[in-house]
């Protein structure tokens, strides 16, 4: 299923697919159940709430009412929601329970949706997809006006930000698995918005390019004039990574990379290194 329009009410078997880097809007009816699959195994989804008015049609009209996770932390005494607990809104009321989780439950609740500032900040150049900008694009297209300035905390479903020694956060590669699922039910009228998170700086979907290396990787061919260069990535731990991306299962297999040896006049390549040094 790929409309952008939500569904008015989910048919038991109702099924679709959230494509890659967007967002979708759904409505969900009290009692009614969402399950969301994890189909490649380290996909993260920005997962969002909003109370919905009795007709389904418009947002509650009394007061902004969203799925937030200060007040889930406080409502359930713990960082990351378990099976069983109740996802809170920011009105202290329950919205929806997390009925059921068969990933190992490592999940998200205190890093915000990516958006454009946060891509500035990570180096990228121009338009890059958000899950803040999936957010006001399926409230926009489903109907449902929200301040365009306002991005509610998302629960962040298999998102893996490790709290280190001292209080640092981190940022890795998700634990979940192809066709882990998590099942949320309505404690109330509301609209849910799943984003695809197109997160790919950082390694929380599995992957990142660290984008640092590329107007570096330019000067310094530009300091020797190399009209033509690449950019190489190792992965696996064999190939000195310790986050595996492509597989290297052994020495003699998988992608390498080998440079032949020669003998170097030490002092042409200390002038060679400083002719560089000032290009750069």
């Amino acid at each position: 299923m790929s409309a952008s329009k939500p569904l008015t009410s989910l048919q038991h078997g109702t099924s679709g697919v959230i494509e890659a880097r967007t967002g979708k809007a759904i409505v969900l009816q009290k009692s009614q159940s969402l399950k969301l699959i994890n189909t490649h195994g380290k996909q993260v989804i920005d997962f969002f709430a909003f109370a919905l008015d009795s007709d389904l049609k418009s947002l509650s009209s009394t007061t902004l009412d969203f799925l937030s996770m200060p007040h889930t932390r406080s409502g359930n005494m713990r960082s990351v929601p378990k099976a069983g607990d109740k996802l809170y809104s920011n009105r202290r009321r329950p919205m929806l329970t997390f009925k059921e989780d068969t990933s190992p439950g490592v999940h998200d609740t205190l890093v915000p949706a990516c958006d454009a500032e946060r891509f500035r900040q990570l180096g990228v150049s121009g338009h890059h997809d958000s899950c803040g900008e999936n957010l006001h694009t399926a409230l926009q297209e489903a109907g449902y006006p929200f301040p365009m300035d306002l991005t509610p905390e998302p629960f962040n479903l298999w998102m893996n930000v490790p709290v280190r020694e001292g209080g640092a956060l981190d940022f890795v590669e998700p634990v979940s698995r192809e066709g882990d699922y998590v099942i949320l039910q309505a404690e109330e009228n509301c609209l849910v918005v799943c984003s695809a998170c197109p997160q790919d700086i950082t390694p929380v979907n599995g992957y990142a390019l660290d984008l640092r290396w590329q107007p570096v990787a330019k000067k310094l061919a530009q300091a020797v004039q190399a009209e033509n260069y690449n950019i190489l990535q190792n992965n696996g731990r064999l190939a000195h990574q310790e986050v595996d991306h492509i597989p290297k299962p052994n020495q003699t297999e998988g992608l390498g990379i080998e440079w032949p040896a020669q003998k170097t006049d030490m002092d042409k390549l200390k002038a060679l290194f400083n002719d560089v040094k000032a290009k750069m």
